[in-house]
């Protein structure tokens, strides 16, 4: 291909015109150059010539507006792949590959090789092509299990030919990417031939470079040493963490060793609240969900679940209705297995073998509460007594393991809660789910397949949705940050009396029509409808 070409697709007709030294403006009207059949386009939409800068894009001040690649725009250099959105009409830019030089694909291959060898410079590329540029190679400051400053922040120096990297600038510079990236956790695993360094970023693991066994070795080496662990033991569980020290905040890292094939695996928590949500109305909840809450929070009485599987936020949603209380009027006491982050005005207390979370509820209860948080249900005495305490004066919240929120009230049967006393003490449940949600600056615009349609039907009718491509911004996934789904059932009284005689799925299924209730599915089909998040990735976090 030695000139540029437009694809033009509409509906399931697709065809190709070359882009010559004219201009080829695009729109209804028959003088167009490239005429759509678009209600929603303009009689002369935009135009799309060759200028010195390249292929240039500019709208006519157009009725609807001209997307690319989701965002709209007036004028703007186009690149290959690039996507044109006009009303239903999509119109993918080709443009010819351009021609590398001898000199230059030398460069080009003596710079992939110094990335190869060198991966403190791949890790500074990677951190420098991320959108959040909040914290810088200079801000990480490592302090070691003792408190004490073992290695201050400072930029990489550039190192001699042959010299090898300096593996705290590689821990650093792993650090820098995560920070920037909203990783959750570090993966530095020795392989047969290298060791492996992956991230989890909005939940799906990343792998960020490969590197020499004698520095992945090295790596971990500096990470025992950070947390006082004995460097000379590699075949058995160790477990410690160490603190960075940034200019606004202390982050703590939770690390644990375990012993693999090759080697010890090493994984690093990262305990860093900054991208958390931090009170409720934080958490994005649909306007009536979120009063419904925060009228329940300002009670006496009461208890508030929070269900869904491991990984789906329930923690990170108590802890921001927590700090959503005034600590100062309130004597809020949690109990948790174990305590990760800690909370200012908030008795914390942690789970052991020997203080479980039904022998501390009890206890707790003797210390003049008003709230408390219990991080989990996990057995029947428990189940009873946070009901017990909800009918009692205490305001109650806490974790289930179930799918949905009519699941939790199930489940708090099965453990042996009396119904009437669930029926009483249960104010609010809470199901959710967390989706990722796509990265702005290259999701793509795409016509909803008839079966997606017909799903989100109980939303709107959805024409138009968007998938992930993958840039430089999202470390290629297509996918940056992440947003809760939510599901909320309100206990009102038509609730409480089919609780309180036994309750069926179908009298439940029944009450719930009368209440208008929104299930986890609809209200992450919004968000599809809206271009938070995609299809595919609905589907694969409600189906869970």
């Amino acid at each position: 291909m030695d000139i540029p070409e437009l694809e033009i697709s509409e509906g399931t007709s697709r065809r190709r015109v070359p882009v010559g030294k004219r201009p080829i403006t695009i729109g209804r009207h028959a003088d167009n150059q490239i005429v759509i059949d678009d209600e929603r386009a303009s009689r002369f939409h935009c135009v799309v010539e060759m200028t010195d800068q390249g292929l240039r894009l500019t709208d006519l001040n157009s009725r609807n507006g001209t997307l690319l690649n989701g965002n709209p725009v007036k004028k703007v250099i186009l690149k290959t792949a690039d996507v044109v959105i006009i009303g239903q009409t999509t119109i993918k830019i080709f443009l010819p590959e351009p021609e590398v030089e001898e000199a230059e694909l030398e460069e080009i291959v003596d710079e992939a090789v110094q990335v190869e060898l060198d991966p403190v410079v791949h890790l500074q590329k990677l951190a420098a092509s991320l959108a959040d540029r909040g914290v810088q190679e200079t801000d990480i400051n490592l302090l070691n299990a003792r408190n004490q400053l073992v290695h201050a922040g400072r930029v990489a120096q550039p190192r001699k030919p042959g010299a090898p990297p300096d593996i705290v600038d590689i821990l650093r510079n792993v650090l820098l990417v995560c920070f920037r990236s909203r990783a959750s956790d570090i993966h530095i695993e020795p392989k047969n031939d290298d060791y492996q360094i992956r991230t989890r970023v909005d939940g799906n693991m990343v792998e960020l470079l490969r590197v020499a066994k004698e520095f992945g070795s090295k790596l971990t080496a500096i990470v025992k040493i950070l947390c006082d662990i004995d460097i000379a033991q590699r075949g058995t569980v160790q477990e410690g963490h160490f603190t960075v020290k940034l200019p606004d905040r202390r982050v703590d890292y939770r690390v644990s060793f375990a012993p693999a094939v090759f080697g010890q695996k090493l994984v690093i928590r990262v305990l860093d609240t900054a991208g958390a949500p931090q009170y409720l109305w934080n958490l994005e909840m649909p306007k009536a969900m979120f009063t419904t809450v925060q009228d329940a929070i300002q009670n006496e009485a009461g208890s508030i679940l929070v269900c869904g599987p491991t990984g789906s936020g329930k923690t990170t949603t108590l802890y921001a209705v927590v700090r959503s209380m005034d600590s100062g009027e309130r004597n809020i006491v949690t109990i948790e297995d174990p305590v990760e982050i800690q909370i200012d005005g908030v008795t914390q207390i942690p789970v052991t073998e020997d203080n479980t979370f039904s022998m501390l509820l009890k206890s707790v209860l003797r210390q003049d509460p008003d709230a408390i948080l219990v991080g989990e249900i996990r057995d029947g005495e428990t189940a009873k007594t946070a009901m017990q305490a909800a009918v009692t004066g205490h305001l109650v919240f806490s974790t289930l393991h179930s799918r949905d929120t009519v699941g939790a009230l199930f489940r708090l049967l099965d453990l042996g809660v009396e119904p009437y006393l669930a029926a009483s003490g249960v104010q609010v449940i809470l199901a959710q789910r967390l989706v990722r949600k796509l990265c702005p600056a290259c999701k793509r615009a795409v016509r909803a397949t008839p079966v997606q349609a017909a799903k989100m039907a109980a939303v709107g009718d959805v024409s138009r949705i968007y998938e992930p491509v993958g840039c430089p911004q999202c470390l290629g996934t297509g996918f940056l940050g992440r947003r809760c789904v939510f599901e909320l059932l309100n206990m009102n009284e038509a609730m409480r009396d089919i609780v309180m005689r036994s309750p069926n799925l179908p009298d439940i299924q029944r009450a719930l029509l009368d209440m208008n209730f929104v299930n986890l599915q609809q209200n992450g089909y919004a968000l599809v409808a809206e271009g938070v998040s995609s299809f595919n990735e609905v589907e694969r976090a409600v189906s869970l």
